[in-house]
């Protein structure tokens, strides 16, 4: 699990991560099935539904109660390149292999054997996009069958290319092979990975809090509902006050009609490159904060990686970057042959 972010100004283009690799597991706490057993009876029996039959149904039925917990670390890991000579990043969350080649040597093979037909020729984010993703998915779909759960893998990869005047950023995500231009026409930020604190700050709350709004939201109405009709039985009014149905509740969601909750408002286009790097590397550090002050096992940590991409000088990384034992320092990201 990892954080990513990726900010889009008028001169540049950062991208920034953490570097805590996590493996998880999903487990089920017995207690969390106890809905399913009679803890009346001395032999803990299956209930059973009005008809008879068993209220575990089936395999879906716990596997709905498993949680994915962490399992391993993997500290120091790379989840961010270069993809010079163009002038282009790549990050990933996800997985980390594919069968015993992993995404990071992938990145490598590619910028060896494909960046060089780029030279010499009009290209766009969306050309490098696409090209990354058809060379991962070759082993992708080599490596991985439906019948046996294909995991998942999300790149965010940003630049420029040589057909358009401002930098871009591509979404990715496998198994699919989903290509997403993120933010088109628009300066901003976007983000991978984990990012419940972020979207709690950039917009007004995250995605299960959402979720939880609109199920308390449907709740409340339902409440309504019952008390209109003891109202209206209290004074002699014969009225059936209609159920709510599905098409209700779409109709009357809480955040239909584009309505969100206030967020954080900036002037993103307009960032200074160094308000840029700063900003992202603020955003990441949430993230790792929030999980290492929380009760669970971290799943974001570790030093920050952040790379500047502009149309003059191309990809740096603004982080240190480098491998080192006892006194002795090399560079982590020497040229490749």
């Amino acid at each position: 699990m990892t954080t990513l972010a990726g900010l889009i100004t008028k001169d540049a283009v950062v991208l920034g991560c953490d570097s805590l690799g996590t493996s998880t597991r999903y487990v089920i706490d017995p207690i969390d099935l106890l809905d399913y057993f009679d803890t009346a009876d001395k032999d803990f029996k299956l209930k059973t539904a009005a008809d008879g039959k068993p209220l575990l149904k089936s395999f879906v039925d716990i596997q709905n109660k498993s949680a994915a917990i962490p399992s391993s670390h993997m500290t120091h890991l790379t989840k961010l390149f270069s993809l010079a000579p163009l002038k282009a990043g790549v990050m990933l969350t996800g997985i980390t292999s594919i069968g015993n080649r992993t995404v990071k040597n992938l990145i490598e093979e590619f910028i060896t054997d494909k960046i060089p037909t780029f030279n010499d020729t009009e290209y766009s984010i969306k050309d490098v996009s696409e090209q990354l993703t058809a060379h991962i998915f070759s082993y992708y779909e080599k490596e991985f069958r439906e019948e046996t759960g294909i995991p998942s893998l999300e790149l965010i990869l940003g630049g420029y290319g040589t057909k358009e005047p401002l930098p871009q950023i591509y979404r990715i995500r496998f198994p699919g092979k989903d290509i997403e231009l993120q933010l088109p026409g628009n300066f901003g930020i976007v983000f991978g990975g984990q990012m419940q604190e972020i979207q709690r700050l950039v917009f007004g709350t995250d995605y299960g809090n959402i979720l939880r709004l609109q199920k308390r939201h449907i709740e409340l109405l339902r409440k309504y509902r019952e008390m209109l009709i003891e109202t209206l039985k209290k004074n002699h009014i014969q009225f059936e006050v209609p159920e709510l149905s599905k098409d209700d509740t779409v109709l009357l969601d809480l955040f239909a009609d584009s309505w969100s909750l206030k967020g954080f408002q900036s002037d993103w286009g307009d960032f200074s490159e160094q308000n840029a790097i700063e900003c992202v590397d603020f955003f990441v550090n949430i993230m790792i904060k929030s999980q290492q002050f929380s009760s669970g096992m971290p799943t974001v940590g570790g030093d920050v990686h952040i790379a500047l991409i502009n149309r003059t000088r191309g990809f740096r990384f603004v982080s240190k970057e480098e491998y080192h034992h006892q006194e002795h320092y090399i560079p982590k990201h020497e040229p490749l042959a």
